[in-house]
């Protein structure tokens, strides 16, 4: 059986909207280490500890894209689960647990539990919103960075991007962060809306340079339906044509199809096969399409014969030199192609 699916990783084909402010994974690093260096620079106990407070909450903006007001709102004795490493942020309709990673909810978990953090159980992180972003601003200025990037919310649509750059879909980045305001969701909206047809061109490029797979289709998915082990995917292509492909629901899930996914479905060669065009089925089966061929190759044994589908897509088949002679085909020559559901590889941009 052919190969069946396949992932196009998009983090290397991902661009952010020009009027995003963010910061890139290093500026974040050397963020850091500028809180670092300040928080070492110091033999002052009480300077220690307002340093380490400060260092805290940017690991925690950094790490959960809270809201500002957020994070200072934290009553630090309930919000942290260091057992589960998450922490609930938010009130009301934006109330959430967000998941820490190991080492930041490592970090906090000692610092909370420090002398220097029992004395301020409760109280930790409750500081002054303009004092904070004045320290904010003199991190950026020791490492280098803009002002106009040292704000917290350049942070959350920091680790908005560092989410979505790993996978996680928009809609859960959003649910996380506590719901992202209307025009940054409209401006990712909008990457995806007018970009896709780019994205998933080069990701099917990227395909194409480690696959044999001669036959491919970019579209979007338009059905999806399932009896409990397998499903059957329909593609809308580009061109308006329908493409089927039947997987695994554990490939369903894996690829993270739902409606409107991107996917390029492609054949093998091998896999296409021809016959004449007046034997066209009645009832026009699925994965058929009229084609005119326009050139064959043969040798000896195999026949290579590529051809346009009546919408301009390039399809290519390998079938047998018998085959030929028996159709009599030539340049030219109206043909009808088909290939089974089973045949066609999914591969999509999660």
């Amino acid at each position: 059986m052919p190969e069946r699916a396949g992932l196009l990783p998009p983090h290397s084909l991902f661009t952010v909207p020009d009027s995003l402010r963010y910061l890139e994974p290093q500026q974040l690093k050397v963020f850091l280490q500028s809180f670092d260096a300040w928080c070492s620079a110091t033999n002052r106990q009480e300077y220690i500890r307002s340093r380490q407070r400060m260092r805290a909450l940017f690991l925690l903006l950094r790490f959960t894209g809270a809201r500002l007001g957020e994070a200072l709102a934290l009553d630090d004795r309930t919000a942290f689960d260091f057992t589960n490493k998450t922490v609930c942020l938010g009130q009301g309709d934006t109330e959430r647990e967000v998941p820490l990673e190991t080492v930041v909810s490592s970090e906090l978990q000692e610092l909370l539990e420090s002398s220097m953090g029992c004395s301020l159980r409760g109280t930790f992180f409750h500081m002054d919103p303009g004092y904070v972003r004045r320290v904010f601003y003199a991190r950026a200025m020791d490492c280098g960075l803009p002002k106009e990037l040292a704000t917290p919310r350049v942070l959350r649509y920091s680790r908005a991007l560092e989410m979505l750059r790993g996978g996680v879909p928009l809609m859960m980045v959003s649910n996380v962060l506590g719901h992202l305001s209307s025009d940054v969701l409209a401006s990712f909206r909008k990457y995806t809306h007018d970009d896709v047809n780019s994205i998933v061109r080069k990701a099917h490029t990227e395909m194409q340079q480690r696959t044999s797979a001669r036959n491919s289709f970019v579209g979007h998915v338009a059905h999806v339906s399932t009896d409990g082990i397998m499903a059957e995917v329909e593609v809308a292509t580009e061109s308006g044509l329908s493409v089927f492909s039947i997987i695994t629901e554990e490939s369903v899930r894996t690829l993270r199809l739902s409606i409107g996914t991107p996917v390029v479905a492609t054949i093998k060669a091998p896999y296409v096969g021809i016959t004449e065009h007046g034997s066209v089925p009645s009832k026009k089966q699925r994965n058929g399409f009229a084609c005119s061929v326009e050139r064959i190759s043969v040798s000896d044994v195999m026949a290579e014969i590529t051809g346009h589908l009546e919408d301009g897509s390039g399809i290519c088949a390998l079938i047998s030199r018998n085959t030929v002679d028996t159709l009599q085909l030539e340049t030219g020559s109206l043909i009808y192609v088909y290939f089974k559901e089973l045949s066609v590889v999914l591969n999509s941009v999660y």
